[in-house]
Formats: C-alpha cells, sequence, structure tokens
C-alpha cells in the first residue's frame, strides 16, 4: 500500500483529462526525484495559478493579471466583483467588435489567431462536457453573460455596440454539435431584423471533419473552415 501522502497527490493526478491511475503515478514518482528546490519552484508556480490568474470580464479568456493595475478601465462593467480585468484582444481599438467568435476554451483562440484569418473578439464558453442544460451547467458556460453582450440591456456601457455576425467554433465532436446547436437556438431570436438589420449566426464550415479537436486542427484547414463558414 503506498503512503497516503503519494496516493492523495495519484488521486489529484486522476482528475486531470485523458490521465489515468497508472500514468498519475509515473507524475508522482517523477517529481518525487526532483530536487527540493525544483519542487518548491513547481509549488510555487502552481498556486500563481489561483493568484495571478483571472478571467477577462468581457470574453471570459484568462489573462495574468500579476503587476496590473487593480481598478478596472472606464466603461467595464466587472462580472466577478469589484475589480475586473479586460484581456489584449478585447481592449484592442484595431479589433472588429462587430464579430464574436464562440470558442470552448482558450486553446481554441491560439488556433484562430495563427491563422491570420479572423480579427473579431471571441467568448470562451470553458468547455462543452455538459450532461444536461440546466440552469447551473449553462452558467457556467456564461452564456447569459454572450446574449448581454449581443443584445445589451438599455443604458448597458455597451448598448451602442453593433454585433453584424457570430461565428460558433465549437469542435465537430457529438458533445460540440450538441452544444452549437442549443446555442443556435438560443441566439435564433436575436437573428431576427432589428432596424432592417440581423445578426449573422454561422458555425465553422466543415472541412472540419468529424470528431475533430480545434486545438489540434492545422492552420490551413482551420484557416478553410473560417472562410467557408455559413
Amino acid at each position: 500500500m503506498l503512503p497516503k501522502s503519494i496516493q492523495n497527490l495519484i488521486n489529484h493526478f486522476t482528475k486531470l483529462p485523458s490521465v489515468g491511475p497508472r500514468q498519475a503515478a509515473r507524475f508522482v514518482f517523477y517529481l518525487i526525484k526532483q530536487p527540493k528546490k525544483d519542487l518548491e519552484e513547481f509549488a510555487k508556480t502552481l498556486f500563481g495559478i489561483t493568484k495571478n490568474l483571472k478571467k477577462c470580464s468581457s470574453c471570459f479568456k484568462a489573462i495574468d493579471v500579476e503587476g496590473l493595475p487593480a481598478n478596472p478601465p472606464a466603461g467595464v462593467a466587472g462580472r466577478h466583483g469589484s475589480v475586473s480585468y479586460v484581456c489584449d484582444i478585447c481592449k484592442n481599438p484595431k479589433r472588429d467588435k462587430s464579430f464574436i467568435c464562440i470558442v470552448e476554451k482558450d486553446t481554441d483562440i491560439e488556433s484562430i489567431e495563427k491563422t491570420g484569418r479572423y480579427n473579431g473578439l471571441y467568448h470562451v464558453l470553458g468547455g462543452n462536457e455538459i450532461k444536461d442544460f440546466s440552469e447551473k451547467n449553462l452558467r457556467e458556460l456564461h452564456l447569459k453573460e454572450l446574449i448581454e453582450r449581443i443584445q445589451p440591456p438599455a443604458g448597458h456601457p455597451q448598448g451602442e455596440k453593433k454585433i453584424k455576425e457570430i461565428i460558433i467554433a465549437i469542435s465537430a465532436t457529438t458533445d460540440g454539435d450538441t452544444l452549437a446547436l442549443y446555442i443556435s437556438r438560443l441566439l435564433k431570436p436575436l437573428s431576427l431584423p432589428v432596424n432592417k438589420q440581423g445578426i449573422k449566426i454561422t458555425r465553422l464550415g466543415r472541412g472540419l471533419s468529424t470528431g475533430s479537436e480545434l486545438e489540434y486542427m492545422d492552420e490551413e484547414t482551420l484557416s478553410q473552415a473560417l472562410l467557408g463558414r455559413k
């Protein structure tokens, strides 16, 4: 029987995606052999994730706030308490703010940015593995905040912004297709004509094979999917 401290650490590693008990055990025994200084640096870096990483108050992309001013820029509505932060993409004046691309996770943004085919904003859901469309699960996907970005209430700081197109850039997996269909239906009322100009809602073109994860797509395939969205 393994010491309790080792088994507890193995149990924590098995909570990571695609990590089983054997692989988790290899991680733990590798760490045990490392110098104390390296382990302390590892622990410090791991703790820094909870201390220094926050979510963008607009798109929910993770940002490192170490060294950033605590007060939010003027006109930014804080959604995570009295202090909020905005990522470099959202506050970049050169980005086309009439486009919002919905992605599952931060790494999908990196993949799309590498194509050089998109210059709009993003909205990070945080995943697509949901067991049901309960209010709790949908709240964790920030869909309410997405609606507010697209159609902000009267008097909201973003109320004058006009959204032309919403791109649903979700992986072509079973869970991804289910969530994309739900989001399409959720946004359908917003696509109705507003002042003779409705919001266009599109999905990535099917250059992506079924079961594909955006994170692992090559730049050319993802570029064609962006250009072929419909």
